[in-house]
């Protein structure tokens, strides 16, 4: 006699086996119907998995190996029947994967097999549905640039931080590897995804390569929207309501940093990064009011989608800014880290806030002192790009940003006053 609530859930992993067979069945289904032959389909896929269910109930490897071999001998017969087929083995695979997700909705050995199971069938005919897209993208979309790109993008998650020794090492344990790295992913993921979005969408204006620019980095975008406002005077205005746009997106962008890393302190921030990209986002609709239309698109230039040295380069001052802020801390107690901010906000205020949350975490300074230096660290980005404004496209583009600048962190500090 079988132990009580064996059955029901024998039968629920067949039931689960049967819908995963019938998904993917009737995908096979519909790209054979243009066919004049085909290996499986509606009716087969589900046999095929119930096979790899009863299998994994049973735990039997004898009769495992020969439902295999069977399997296999099924799909090679029909081959044989039917030469005139379209080319290739995506059929054959898919109907491998699904005795083996069949398998595991009943495997003993995995808990959550049967939800892992689904998920991967799902996977699987969203993959076997996309066929024509991938088949365009691959030949004729994707260039080699951009292939090696995200070869190296994956390359820095699955490959390079996995080997990274965990722990803490150097003076004031301020070199943490790991750490370190998730943050070069962090910072490269929105790179990453701002080029694609943008390879994918288009140009649709000066808007889209603001929020764009400003997602990846507020200070490249101001610097190359200026560049093209200096090229073109007669288009200041929309120029110069782009770079504030960019630089309004700033503030969204810092504020999910904090949430993902300490929420405390983006609670702390919540309201004012709020209130100044806001203003940000008013000035630059009241400066769009009053331009005039852009003669052509504006490329920001794109290259690869993920670059090396750029990555290893916010590595190394998000370290040093690490080691600046704990010796300062050591030095001279909290006072030290709004040092710091300055100096290392005008390089990278993303750093600031990630050292400014790690010092929090460890419980050297508060919440809101942590929050204070990243606001510091953002009123001295905003003086460095307000003289790139200045250097790349003179007197008006420079003094409109100015002003922005001032309306935006005065509305946040009257925020951080009336809480």
């Amino acid at each position: 006699m079988m132990p009580e609530g064996v059955v029901p859930e024998a039968w629920q992993s067949l039931g689960e086996a049967f819908l995963i067979g019938l998904l993917v069945g009737i995908q096979r289904e519909g790209i054979a119907a243009a066919r004049t032959a085909h290996l499986a389909g509606v009716r087969d896929f589900p046999i095929i998995a119930i096979t790899g269910a009863v299998c994994g109930l049973l735990q039997s490897p004898a009769l495992t190996a020969a439902s295999v071999v069977a399997v296999a001998a099924f799909l090679i017969s029909q081959s044989i029947r039917h030469p005139e087929r379209a080319p290739g083995v995506t059929t054959e695979l898919a109907a491998v994967a699904t005795f083996g997700l069949g398998y595991l909705t009943a495997a003993p050995a995995f808990p959550n097999g049967a939800t892992l199971a689904i998920g991967a069938a799902i996977a699987m005919v969203v993959l076997l549905e996309a066929k024509k897209h991938l088949h365009r993208l691959v030949r004729q979309e994707l260039t080699e640039a951009e292939f090696s790109g995200t070869l190296r993008f994956l390359a820095i998650i699955f490959i390079i931080y996995p080997l990274l020794p965990e722990g803490a090492y150097g003076p004031y344990e301020f070199f943490a590897p790991r750490r370190v790295w998730l943050f070069v992913i962090l910072v490269s993921s929105i790179s990453y995804v701002g080029y694609f979005l943008k390879r994918v969408l288009g140009e649709r204006g000066l808007n889209l390569t603001a929020v764009l620019g400003g997602l990846a980095s507020t200070t490249a975008a101001t610097a190359s929207l200026a560049k093209s406002a200096g090229d073109a005077p007669a288009e200041l205005r929309a120029y110069t309501a782009a770079v504030v746009l960019a630089n309004a997106v700033q503030m969204p962008r810092v504020l999910a940093i904090l949430y993902a890393i300490r929420p405390e302190i983006a609670g702390a921030g919540l309201l004012p990064l709020l209130a100044m990209s806001g203003v940000g986002f008013a000035y630059a609709w009241i400066l769009y009011r009053g331009a005039g239309a852009v003669q052509g698109p504006h490329a920001m230039a794109l290259g690869n989608p993920f670059r090396l040295v750029p990555a290893l380069k916010f590595g190394a001052v998000f370290a040093a800014v690490v080691f600046l802020s704990k010796w300062a801390l050591a030095v001279s107690g909290g006072g030290g880290l709004n040092l710091v901010a300055i100096a290392g906000g005008a390089v990278d205020v993303d750093a600031v806030s990630v050292a400014a949350c790690d010092l929090a975490a460890a419980g050297k300074v508060s919440a809101n002192a942590s929050f204070a230096a990243v606001m510091i660290a953002l009123v001295a980005n905003a003086v460095l790009k307000t003289g790139l404004a200045f250097a790349a496209a003179g007197r008006r583009l420079g003094a409109h940003l100015t002003a922005a600048f001032a309306v935006m962190f005065a509305s946040g500090l009257a925020f951080l006053w009336l809480r």
